[in-house]
């Protein structure tokens, strides 16, 4: 389950949001979406440890720019949401990268922006295929991972029992758990496995699920025990969810504060070259501005320094905090905060 939030005070750019959104999560997965009005809501739902987003749409500047507030009380409370901001504002970018921001669109926002981030957003988590391809009588169904309640074996024919319905093929439950072992299945008899999240009620011996009662063996006992010791009230492995907090921990950045890529958020693993420039085919950061050129220079971060090392490859300049332009083909190392302007001056990045 992918739990979608938003916080805005505008009612009708929210429900305009939840719309888009909802047509483009509708094939993605399964998921829920809550629209919070003011900080209030928020905090309302944190205290009382109702607040389960993953991934939240966050305008800065509601109610007179207390959308900073909720950020910085997210943060003191540690709350694992990552943050989408969507706001008129064009000066808290650098502000809100360090909040742990996963990207920054002004209003107003398309469908394609928004669709463009949550597939970055899903392909830097690494979400994986949501479909279990089975074959029966010479029939191929792909089944939703998230609607499957139980499978339960009989030799090696199997009944997979989910949300629309029962389909039966003949595998065997060794291979099949194997391919969900990614989905929070467990394994809790020699013919059972069965989806954690489904899972109403368990006891030491027994599972509870959709109304069925399925036996946990001696075998399994205990590999059932220490997994529901660790699963939140969504049926979530705790120690497995995935953040992108988590994952950039260790990143550093290039954030654009001013010009045509304002709010552009571009992470960099510790010791990756990354190629900048108006080739889309070669740059790994497309920057398409007339001064801009194909292989404009090539950033680096190292972690371990905390340091970028830059590297001019144009024709036309790369230069540092708005003035000094660094010799072609000279390595430099530059510190976090130094700003960069390609071409000219008049878009600035800032490296995080």
């Amino acid at each position: 389950m992918i739990k979608i939030g938003i916080c805005d005070d505008d009612s009708l750019f929210a429900e305009n949001l939840y719309e888009i959104i909802n047509r483009i999560m509708f094939a993605v997965d399964d998921w829920a979406l809550c629209i919070f009005h003011s900080k209030d809501e928020i905090v309302w739902a944190i205290e009382r440890g109702k607040f389960d987003c993953q991934l939240l749409f966050m305008d800065i500047m509601m109610q007179n720019g207390m959308g900073m507030q909720i950020v910085q009380f997210l943060h003191t409370k540690d709350i694992q949401v990552d943050i989408i901001f969507v706001t008129a504002s064009r000066e808290h970018v650098f502000e809100c990268y360090h909040y742990g921001a996963f990207a920054y669109l002004l209003k107003p926002v398309s469908e394609s922006q928004v669709m463009q981030e949550l597939k970055r957003y899903f392909e830097d988590l690494r979400y994986l295929p949501k479909y279990l391809p089975i074959s029966f009588n010479g029939v191929t169904y792909q089944i939703p991972i998230f609607s499957i309640y139980y499978i339960e074996s009989n030799r090696r024919k199997l009944k997979i029992y989910t949300q629309q319905g029962t389909y039966v093929c003949y595998q065997k439950l060794n291979d099949i758990a194997e391919k969900l072992r990614p989905y929070d299945f467990v394994r809790c008899h020699q013919s059972y496995l069965v989806a954690v999240k489904m899972v109403s009620e368990y006891t030491a011996t027994h599972l509870y699920v959709n109304g069925m009662d399925i036996p946990v063996s001696e075998r399994y006992r205990q590999q059932v025990k220490e997994l529901f010791s660790s699963v939140d009230a969504n049926g979530e492995n705790i120690s497995r969810r995935k953040n992108i907090r988590q994952l950039y921990k260790n990143y550093g950045a290039i954030v654009c504060v001013q010009g045509d890529y304002l709010g552009a958020i571009i992470r960099i693993k510790p010791e990756q070259e990354i190629v900048i420039g108006r080739d889309g085919e070669n740059a790994d950061f497309v920057v398409n501005l007339p001064f801009v050129s194909r292989c404009h220079c090539t950033l680096t971060y190292h972690a371990h320094t905390m340091e970028y090392e830059v590297v001019d490859h144009s024709s036309n300049g790369t230069f540092v905090n708005g003035g000094k332009r660094l010799l072609p083909e000279e390595s430099y190392l530059l510190k976090t905060g130094s700003k960069l302007s390609f071409g000219s001056t008049d878009t600035i990045f800032k490296l995080g």
